[in-house]
C-alpha cells in the first residue's frame, strides 16, 4: 500500500508524474527490467521523492491498479443500485468514456506488459458481486443457463474492451457501450434509446 502522505496538490502531482513515467516505461519494457533509477529519470524526480511515497516499482504498479479498481467498484455500485436492471445503458457508458480517458494506464493494465493482475482482479471483483451477476442471468428460470450466460457475458465484455484497447479505441464508447448493453441484457428483453448510438472514432490522445 502507498504511503500516508498529506495529500496537497504537489502530492498528487508527484504521484501523477511517476504513475505516468511507469506506464510509459511498461510501454518499453517488461516490469523486472524497470529500476527506480529509470523511473525516477523519466518522472523527473529524485530517488529520495519516490522512496517518500513507495518502497518498490511494484507498490507503485499496485496503487495505480487500485485507483482503477476503486473506480470500477463504484461503477458497480452504481449499476446494483438501479431497481430496474435493464436500465443500465448510461453505467456502461459511464464506464467506456472511463476507459477512453484514462487509455494510456488501462491499456498497458489490461496487456501483457503489467502482467496478468489486473484483469484477474478485474474478473474476480465482478464476479464478487452477486447482485451484478444474478442481473446477468436475470430472466432464465434454468440456474445452469444463467450461470452460463453470466460467464459468456463477463468474459465477452472484458475481451471485448481489451481488443477496443488494442485497436487504439478505434469505436467510440457509445458503441462499444451499446454492444455490451445488448450482450448483457436477457434475451427477452430489449433496450429503449440505443437503436441509434454514434459510431463515429473518438479522437487519439
Amino acid at each position: 500500500m502507498a504511503k500516508e502522505l498529506v495529500e496537497s496538490r504537489r502530492t498528487r502531482y508527484t504521484r501523477q508524474a511517476m504513475s505516468d513515467a511507469l506506464i510509459d516505461l511498461l510501454r518499453e519494457r517488461p516490469l523486472s527490467g524497470i529500476t527506480v533509477k529509470a523511473l525516477c529519470e523519466r518522472a523527473d524526480v529524485n530517488r529520495s521523492t519516490f522512496y517518500a511515497h513507495y518502497d518498490s516499482i511494484e507498490e507503485l504498479l499496485r496503487d495505480i491498479e487500485d485507483d482503477a479498481m476503486a473506480w470500477v467498484t463504484g461503477a458497480l455500485d452504481r449499476i446494483t443500485a438501479r431497481p430496474d436492471p435493464t436500465d443500465i445503458e448510461d453505467d456502461i457508458l459511464r464506464i467506456c468514456q472511463y476507459i477512453a480517458g484514462n487509455r494510456n494506464h488501462l491499456q498497458v493494465l489490461m496487456s501483457q506488459k503489467a502482467g496478468i493482475d489486473f484483469p484477474e482482479r478485474l474478473l474476480g471483483l465482478i464476479y464478487s458481486r452477486r447482485a451484478v451477476t444474478d442481473r446477468m442471468g436475470a430472466g432464465r428460470a434454468d440456474p445452469a443457463e444463467a450461470s452460463r450466460r453470466t460467464h459468456f457475458v463477463v468474459s465477452g465484455s472484458i475481451g471485448l474492451i481489451r481488443h477496443w484497447m488494442d485497436t487504439d479505441l478505434q469505436d467510440s464508447p457509445e458503441a462499444v457501450a451499446h454492444t455490451i448493453c445488448t450482450m448483457t441484457m436477457p434475451a427477452t428483453m430489449t433496450m429503449p434509446g440505443t437503436a441509434h448510438l454514434p459510431t463515429t472514432p473518438i479522437a487519439a490522445d
